[in-house]
């Protein structure tokens, strides 16, 4: 997998290589591009990948992870007065997305979108980043709500990216709290 970094410099250089894979993906498919091929363009030797990669798709995993990671990060320090609120948390979310356009357009033209996915729930239920409101609820109702918030956010993300984000952040907003706010079936 991918190695976590102890020093500034060495978390910086981690993700210089995971931005080269990233770049080399838009380029060529992921399939034909090898380690060295990465190596290369970035002119590390090989022996530098594998101090922070045990292979390829520990770069890819790494570079999927530290987005996602950037994210709650930015969450975190975010400014106090938007963040928590549902509106706010969605704005910030769909924005972040929008801006990281590179990665889900490497992603997507290589048939990965759904590793993002996958990997986004596992951080998300490891990391227990949950909204207040699940904290005490049961360990299978938090799992479900989190599979369900994350599968349905990001594949918005997702399908709004495909049609080349012809609507704002902002609309996006309004489009996930109206979905999340009213029934979603009415008989």
């Amino acid at each position: 997998m991918y190695k976590l970094c102890k020093t500034e410099q060495s978390a910086r250089r981690q993700r210089e290589l995971e931005l080269g894979l990233q770049s080399l993906m838009l380029q060529r498919r992921y399939e034909d591009i090898s380690v060295s091929d990465l190596c290369n363009q970035m002119r590390v030797p090989r022996k530098s990948f594998y101090r922070y990669f045990s292979s390829k798709e520990g770069c890819l995993f790494a570079l999927m992870d530290h987005t996602l990671i950037e994210f709650f990060q930015s969450q975190l320090s975010a400014d106090v007065e938007v963040v928590g609120t549902q509106i706010g948390d969605l704005d910030r979310y769909f924005h972040f997305w929008r801006e990281h356009s590179q990665l889900l357009e490497a992603l997507n033209r290589n048939g990965l979108s759904g590793t993002l996915v996958e990997r986004s729930m596992a951080l998300t239920l490891r990391e227990r980043l949950m909204p207040q409101y699940l904290r005490g609820a049961e360990p299978l109702t938090q799992q479900l709500a989190m599979s369900f918030s994350v599968c349905g956010l990001l594949s918005m993300v997702l399908l709004w990216h495909q049609q080349g984000y012809r609507l704002t952040p902002e609309e996006m907003t309004k489009i996930a709290v109206s979905i999340l706010t009213q029934p979603l079936i009415q008989y």
